[in-house]
């Protein structure tokens, strides 16, 4: 690889970490633990553009979709209405 596109990509590396460590002496400072994003909905693939919607919380497939895009959409609306049922 050229120099100038390591050295390119070593410093792109570096500001992509700067919010993590930011947000990591944040926390630091008021004395509490950094909070941790888990999504309860992931896309695995299950065969030639084929993809399963799984819980990982129970491991089972809550839908199917033949594009990958479709299966994102399908996760995301599964995890905004398990967000709203938990609410209200």
């Amino acid at each position: 690889m050229h120099p100038d596109i390591q050295m390119r990509r070593d410093i792109v590396d570096g500001l992509h970490q700067r919010p993590l460590l930011a947000t990591a002496d944040f926390y630091r400072l008021i004395d509490r633990p950094m909070p941790v994003v888990t999504f309860r909905m992931t896309v695995k693939p299950a065969g030639r553009d084929f993809y399963h919607v799984v819980d990982s919380q129970t491991g089972k497939v809550m839908g199917f979709r033949r594009q990958h895009n479709e299966a994102c959409a399908l996760a995301r609306r599964l995890e905004t209405r398990n967000a709203n049922q938990l609410r209200g």
